[in-house]
């Protein structure tokens, strides 16, 4: 009888101890501000570079996502040319692209213009054959200052965590 019970009080502690917060964690510095899944944990290792503020994963779930600070748009076109930019790079790098919903633009309650794509595809720089979709939304504030999210996961798991790549996505705040 007190093993049964040792064996249920175990097995109770190791569901509970799995599972994560529903509450977002927050990443803020002097100039941003977003919400992220608290099942994402931050790290260096996602896109390593200069203008990467923050980098998130969840290598069990397989899902990731990424802030970059672009800095200020280069001309009149430069929101345009820079959401080109971001995403003719992105698309070099995978093979099998398949555009899963039209690109849109709107403005978010943060008052943020807001380029989004949606595409899928295998990673060619990888040894590896699973296919990935891509949220990447392109922000532009008020003052021509560029910033870009994006959200990946394994395509044939999206419609687990694919809301919350978008929310975190839309969470962004800009401090000008």
């Amino acid at each position: 009888m007190k093993r049964a019970a040792f064996y249920l009080l175990f097995t109770t502690l190791i569901l509970t101890s799995c599972r994560y917060s529903k509450k977002p964690k927050t990443f803020e510095n002097k100039n941003v501000n977003i919400q992220y899944p608290s099942y994402l944990f931050e790290t260096d290792d996602v896109y390593p570079s200069k203008q990467t503020l923050l980098q998130l994963k969840n290598d069990y779930r397989d899902v990731y996502f990424i802030l970059v600070d672009h800095g200020m748009k280069p001309g009149d076109n430069g929101f345009e040319i820079m959401s080109d930019s971001i995403m003719n790079q992105l698309k070099r790098n995978l093979t099998e692209l398949n555009i899963e919903a039209n690109d849109t633009m709107f403005t978010t309650v943060n008052n943020l213009k807001v380029k989004e794509y949606q595409l899928s595809g295998i990673l060619s720089s990888e040894k590896q054959d699973h296919r990935f979709e891509f949220y990447v939304d392109v922000f532009e504030t008020p003052k021509g200052h560029i910033y870009q999210t994006a959200g990946w996961l394994l395509r044939h798991n999206r419609k687990l965590w694919q809301e919350d790549l978008k929310k975190a996505a839309l969470s962004l705040k800009v401090i000008e």
